[in-house]
């Protein structure tokens, strides 16, 4: 539904300042079960930076990529949160030491309901909509992302920020 009404621009935005550090800590609290069930450590890392946005999906997103981190990992494997600034550009990188992507699905992972065969394990469900989501949030705030990922070795996502969208 959310999916939806974000294609259809029916989301009331609500934008605000949001300190992604401070988001990023709250997200990191809200997977805290998860992350100890999967035995998998998340860390966040930078300094205070505050942006123009819309909290509630904004959380979503970085939510739904930490989550998939943490689901697509190794116990004893790590995901690192990282908040900065380049050239004046806020960044945010999430970067995991899980499954990896292949480079032929990399273009993929943004549609909706697709899995790749390396995250089909029985044990890992869902619906193959969390990066769909990601995406049409990455949208709605004119945001760029890159994706690194090397199989068996780990993921990065790379999201940058307009400085319109600084506070």
């Amino acid at each position: 539904i959310k999916l939806s009404r974000l294609d259809e621009n029916r989301v009331q935005l609500d934008w605000e300042n949001v300190d992604l550090y401070e988001l990023a800590f709250t997200i990191k609290n809200d997977l805290t079960r998860r992350s100890q069930e999967e035995e998998v450590a998340v860390h966040i890392r930078g300094v205070h930076t505050k942006i123009r946005g819309v909290q509630q999906i904004l959380y979503e997103m970085f939510f739904n990529i930490c989550e998939n981190a943490i689901k697509y990992n190794h116990k004893g494997g790590e995901v690192v949160f990282t908040i900065s600034k380049m050239n004046d550009y806020p960044i945010v990188i999430v970067e995991d030491t899980g499954i990896g992507i292949p480079k032929e699905d990399l273009k993929l992972i943004w549609d909706r309901f697709y899995k790749s065969d390396l995250s089909r394990g029985k044990d890992k469900k869902g619906t193959g909509l969390g990066l769909s989501i990601v995406k049409e949030i990455i949208n709605a705030h004119d945001e760029h992302i890159n994706v690194i990922s090397t199989p068996g070795v780990g993921s990065e996502f790379i999201f940058s920020l307009p400085k319109s969208h600084q506070e």
